[in-house]
Order: structure tokens, then sequence, then C-alpha cells
């Protein structure tokens, strides 16, 4: 706990971004803070009906591999496909062995053994599925791009090979009539982030296409969705589409493996989410892999009838039980290895080696010591050779790492966030230092990363209608991080250890009004408290009785000193929703009537009462009759005025249109040459037209443009001078330009006040 964390920068939706987010202002500066700006880019985001996946054909070599899938179903030919043992080579095996078996392809499949040939095609493995199957077709699934030597051995027998993979490439290809990587793309075209079942999906599709049987491709999104989510795949662009479209079909799958997986599981498959997938299908499917043979969960997502689907969940479900068993034992015994040795802790990337421990389960506690001591993780096992797996953190390419210690290892592969390995026990030393030296230099760093809040809100606020509002950003994942919310300044109620085995704490938390959420803190049991007062940052989810959860993701202490010097908190008044402003504001006067009104824009001789930003004195109340033009003018008026309790009411300014401000503009430009010799304080000209400075400047240019006023002169922020004489040729701007500035800058006012009107008070109002 107690991470960095960059706190919201405030943002103005601007319309075309409020009008793609269906104005919805909160999810639209979620989103503008994660860097998405463009109208049709966040569209597509928000919606896959909005979004163009790119050709099948621009991946490398697709178009090759179609026409020989095509040639050997139309020949008769025998189709050998290899897959992979963890979640995205299962999905990647049988949907490539589906799609094609319902083309009416002769096909059979061979997946690894994870404990004897680890990942990838090892040459007496391939040797003998050959002598088995006796190919006419060889064709990899997740794998494939870097066994030269088994593939060396495909070629030298005349037996063509399509490979599908998405690991790090080699320093050349490996022989193969097709290698279709979306590694060999540009890093920011829209399929480089495809998992290995991605790429076999975009391989069938071109497939079914060609052969005029596209309308049967949804049928085959359920097992991408699986597997993107099992691979932990960067969610952007085609990856993210895929997923989306994947998500709806696996809710409503006919396909009864995965529907007695479910039932296992007791999953409802209406409701699925992708964390059920995460923590629930996606162990259950790995742990065949990782404690005997992943082939029974290729065969239980090729399952044909209820009773085989049934027979092969349950024994999923005794694999994912005895997994349960192993990762418990080995993650004591690598942490009996750490406080043991300490020293551990002084390299960059902390690798541990036992001899006895079930390599299956070793990636599953990789990655939780890799979160744990924010660093990259190796476990290794084996007495005389030994094989492992990678993990590691945000910053690091541990996939490049290994790869660039090559000449000490017998096998490796995998990508910039996991990888496999194998070396000789000897080298383990050796390995450890030089891996450690490859990620302690240049840009890698071990520092923490900074949280970046999303946004900040108030107990009150959290509602199953927001809730809603936040899954418009889902599918969360790798790319796309779930929404992180923080409340400010709250306390620790009272605690309690919850789950089995007591790893979990429920946090009762109480906000400054005395206000309670119920926080569930996944593995804090052994974590240190908050004290004092603190802030809290935290997802916010529902459960499938639709109530609300929130789990803590992490929390900081308050700074006394800061606390001291906080100014006390307003008393916030809502009258947004008032169908009667004007009545209210006559009831609010008579019960308060030493209040100011900040209403701007009103002539000053109908409402006396109307005091304009120019002229506000700090008072105790302070009704804000009028909608502000920005976050910064808000923040000033409350400055100036200190008040105590403000009523806000916000009624639109009464000039409703851009030519309606500028008219008024230029004639409280012309009342400054004509009665205050041409020198004003400029929050005159802001107030007398309910304006930012920024549009009020852009509106002087135009006025300038259009020869409406002479010169414009800015001494400084309080001061400027107009005149009625026209300037130089050279300094009048150009209309044209000086139009669009204007209207951008007005644009973005509109904007805050369509925000303003329903967004939470005390977040626009804190001081």
């Amino acid at each position: 706990m107690m991470n960095r964390w960059i706190d919201p920068e405030p943002c103005q939706p601007d319309s075309a971004v409020l009008a793609a987010c269906n104005q919805d202002a909160f999810l639209a500066a979620i989103l503008l803070r994660r860097g998405l700006r463009d109208p049709q880019k966040i569209r597509a985001f928000l919606s896959p009906d909005a979004y163009l996946p790119a050709p099948p054909e621009q991946l490398p070599d697709l178009v090759v591999a179609s026409e020989l899938l095509q040639k050997a179903i139309a020949d008769g030919q025998r189709i050998l496909v290899w897959g992979d043992f963890d979640v995205d080579g299962q999905t990647a095996t049988a949907l490539l062995v589906d799609g094609l078996q319902r083309l009416g392809a002769d096909v059979s499949f061979y997946i690894p053994s994870r404990a004897i040939e680890s990942h990838g095609m090892k040459l007496d493995s391939l040797q003998e599925q050959i002598r088995q199957h006796t190919p006419d077709l060889l064709i990899t699934c997740d794998t494939g791009v870097m066994e030269y030597e088994a593939l060396d051995y495909a070629s030298s027998l005349g037996l063509p090979v399509i490979v599908t993979d998405h690991h790090d490439l080699g320093d050349h290809l490996p022989a193969a009539q097709a290698v279709i990587n979306p590694r060999r793309l540009p890093a920011d075209h829209p399929l480089a982030s495809l998992p290995g079942v991605g790429v076999v999906y975009k391989l069938m599709q071109h497939l079914y296409t060609t052969l005029h049987r596209e309308r049967e491709l949804p049928r085959l999104l359920d097992l991408v969705a699986l597997g993107i989510v099992g691979d932990v795949a960067m969610q952007t662009d085609d990856t993210r589409y895929l997923l989306q479209i994947g998500l709806e079909r696996l809710r409503r799958t006919e396909r009864i493996g995965l529907l007695a997986l479910m039932e296992t599981a007791s999953v409802l498959p209406h409701s699925l989410t992708v964390e059920q997938i995460s923590y629930q299908l996606g162990p259950r499917l790995n742990a065949a892999g990782r404690l005997g043979d992943a082939a029974i969960s290729v065969q239980l997502l090729l399952a044909r009838t209820w009773a085989s689907a049934r027979v092969l969940a349950q024994q999923l479900e005794g694999y994912n039980s005895e997994r349960r068993v192993q990762t418990n034992r080995v993650e004591v015994e690598a942490q009996k290895l750490i406080d043991a040795t300490p020293s551990l802790l002084d390299w960059a990337v902390l690798v541990l080696h036992q001899p006895d421990w079930n390599p299956g389960v070793l990636g599953i506690i990789a990655s939780r010591l890799a979160e744990r001591y924010r660093r990259p993780v190796v476990l290794l096992t084996g007495a005389d050779i030994a094989r492992g797996s990678a993990r590691t953190v945000s910053g690091f390419d541990i996939g490049k790492a290994i790869a660039a210690q090559s000449d000490l290892l017998r096998t490796y592969g995998g990508h910039a966030g996991a990888a496999g390995l194998s070396l000789d026990v000897k080298d383990i030393d050796l390995f450890r230092q030089r891996l450690s030296d490859s990620l302690a230099g240049g840009q890698l760093t071990a520092e923490t990363p900074a949280l970046a809040i999303d946004a900040v809100v108030t107990f009150d606020e959290l509602t199953l209608d927001l809730c809603k509002r936040i899954q418009r950003l889902a599918p969360f994942g790798e790319g796309n991080p779930p929404v992180t919310l923080a409340t400010n300044n709250v306390a620790l109620n009272r605690t309690a250890l919850m789950g089995f085995e007591q790893k979990h704490r429920r946090l009762t938390v109480e906000d400054s009004e005395g206000r309670q959420q119920t926080f569930l803190w996944w593995g804090g049991a052994r974590e240190t408290l908050p004290e004092g007062r603190f802030d809290i940052a935290y997802t916010l989810s529902t459960t499938e009785n639709q109530n609300l959860q929130l789990a803590l993701v992490d929390f900081r202490e308050r700074e006394s000193a800061i606390q001291a010097v906080l100014a006390p908190p307003l008393n916030i008044v809502d009258w947004r929703g008032d169908p009667d402003p004007a009545q209210r504001l006559a009831l609010i006067l008579a019960e308060a009537p030493d209040s100011l009104v900040w209403a701007e824009a009103y002539s000053r001789q109908h409402y006396p009462a109307f005091k304009r930003r120019a002229d506000l004195t700090p008072a105790r109340t302070l009704i804000v009759y009028t909608i502000p033009p920005d976050p910064q003018t808000l923040r000033d008026v409350l400055a100036r005025v200190q008040p105590e309790t403000v009523h806000v009411l916000g009624v639109q300014p009464p000039l409703a249109s851009l030519d309606a401000f500028l008219a008024q503009l230029a004639a409280a430009a012309r009342n400054v040459i004509d009665h205050l010799g041409g020198k004003a304080n400029p929050e005159l000209l802001y107030g007398a037209v309910a304006q930012s400075p920024q549009v009020v400047r852009a509106g002087l240019d135009y006025l300038v443009a259009c020869g409406k006023i002479g010169a414009v002169m800015w001494r400084n922020r309080s001061s400027l001078i107009i005149t009625a004489d026209a300037p130089p040729a050279s300094d009048v701007p150009n209309a044209d330009s000086a139009r669009a500035r204007l209207e951008a800058a007005y644009r973005e006012v509109e904007a805050f006040r369509r925000y303003f009107r329903t967004a939470p008070l005390e977040q626009l109002l804190a001081r």
C-alpha cells in the first residue's frame, strides 16, 4: 500500500466528446484523462458497433495460410494442430479444430505436457505425432515462431507448416509456408495486440469468408473472449473489439462444454464478467495443463454431449482443487527462501529455485511475488535442468530481458509480461546476475508505479447508477484498467478477517460526514491497517444480487500539516432542479437577506440585487444563481467570498447564443470606450457577458477583425485598454481564424455548463 497517487486533473469535455459519451460528463472526463480525445475513437471504444475492425489480410502470410487450408480441406488432407497448454493455447486449438471440422476437414490435435516438455515443440514429440497421425499439413496455435529445430525437421520431410503465434520473434522466422504473427506488424497496428486465439480467429474469418460461410463465424467468438481474458491480452483496437463482441456471445453460448464448466464453477452465463473468467473459469481450464493433461480442457471445449462435458468438467474441478493445495505450498516455501536469504531482494529480479516444486503452479506464484515485491520474478524447479516461469510488473519487458541471456538457456519464449525458460541448474547464479544487470540498466526501474485516480467521489455518490455508468467502459483488463475511484478524509471504523483461509479483510470505513461504506481488501489479512484519517482508492462493481461491492486498491495517510490549514467544509444546498428558480431565490433571500447573489449578464438597472464577479466581497452566504463559465472562475469566486453556505440554483445566463454574446460584448466594449475612457478591469467585461476570460479575449479579437471596435491592449490580468481607432492593418486578426478560436472557446464553456447541471456539487465547489 501507500503508492504514489496521480490525482485527477480538472477537465472540461467539449460538446463533441460529451455527445460521444451520451452526455455523460463523468465518463467523458475519465476517458479524457486516459488519453481518449477523439470522439470517433471514444464511440468505437464504448461500442463495438462503432468500430471498424482491420481486415484479416493485413496479417502477414494469412492469405497464404488460408489458401493452404482451403486446398487441404478440398483434397481431404490430414491436418495436425499443435497447441499449447494455457488458456490462450487451449482456446486457439479448440477454435481451430472446431472451425475446420465444421468445414469438413480431417483434423487431429496435440497439446504438449507442461511437466515433461514445457512450452513449444520438442523434436522427439513432433516425430512421435507425425508417426501417429501422418499429417499432410501441420498448423501451430499460440506457439512455433521460435521452434527452429522442430520445424526444420518438418521441412526436411516436405511437411507444409502454418505457424500461428503471437510471441516475440527470434532473429529469423522458422521454416514454414506461412508465419502469422501480429508482432510482424508495426507496434501501433490495430492487430498488433492479438493473442494466439485472436490470430486463429482472423485466419478462420478469412477462410470462412472466402468459402461464403461468414454467417457461421459468430459461434466461434465465445472461445475468442475466453482466450483474450485468459492470456491477459492488451485490450486495444481489434483485441478489445473481439473481446466486446465475444463476451456477449459467451454470455449466451450454446457450447456444451462451456455451459458445463460454468455449472461446475457456479457461474451464471447471462451475467458473466471478465473477473469471473479470470478467477473462476480460467483457473479451472489452466489446472489441467498445470497438473495433468491440457488436452482435457480442449476436449471439454469441443464436447458434443452433456454426459461427456460434465465428466470432463468434474475432472477439471479436481485438478483445480489440487492446484490450490500445490499453489499454497509453493508460495509458503518461496516466502521462506526469501525470509532466510534477504539478500535475494538486493537484485533487480527475484530468482528462486527449488528442485521439487511443481512446475505447473510457478507462474501463479511468480505473479503474486512480482506484485508483492514490485519487480520481475523467475521461479525454477528441477534437479539438473531447471525449468520455470517468469512474471513481471509494469515497466519491465521480461521476455526481451530473458531472450538477451539466450546463450545461457536451453529453451525460452514469451512476451513482455510473462515468459518460460529452462537452463542448467549450475548456471542459475550467473543467470540471476546477468538478468538483473539487464533489467536494472537503462530505462527500466523497480520504482513502484504511480496509481492513477480516475475520479474523486463522496460515499453518497456510490450508487448502482454510477456503477452501471462505469461499466460502459468495460470490459476491463490490460490496457484498460478498472476505474479507480477515491474518497478523501476517511477513517477506519472496524475490520474483520474473511474467507475460508482468512486471507482477506472486510473494512468498514467512515467519511467526515459519518457515512459508512464496506470495502473488501483481497489478500489484506497480513497487511498493515491504515491509522487516523486517510484517503482510500477502490474499484466499484456489483454482486450477482446487484449489491454494490467496493474493493480496496490503496490508501494514503493524510498530512496533518495540510489538514490544519484546510478551510471548513462548505454547507452546500442544491436547488438546481427547482422548477421556479426566481421564486426559490426570493425565499432564500427572505431567510438570509445578507446573502450575495452571484448572477451575470443581467441588466444592473433591472436586477440591482445581482452581483457580477467584480462586485463580490466576503460573505457568509453565497447564492450561485447563474452557472459559472469555467472551474477557475468558480474557484476564484469562492476564494474571494469565503462563504460558509452556498446555495446553487444554476440558471443558464440570459445570453442564449454566440451572436447574443457578441452583441452584448460589443455594447460593453463601447461602454468602456464612451464612459470609462477606454480603460477597464477585464472582470467588468467577463461579468457583463457571463463568460470566461478565454471567450472574452477571443470575442474582442473577433470584434476587432470585424471592425466593430478599434484595438484591444492587455496591460495585465486586471487592466485592458479598448480604443475606437482602427489599428494598423498588420495588427488586425484574420476574421475567419478569429471566429474559429471564438467558437472553440465558446463550446468549452457550454460543455462545462452542461456538466455543471448534474455533476456532484461537493466536487465542483471543492476549495
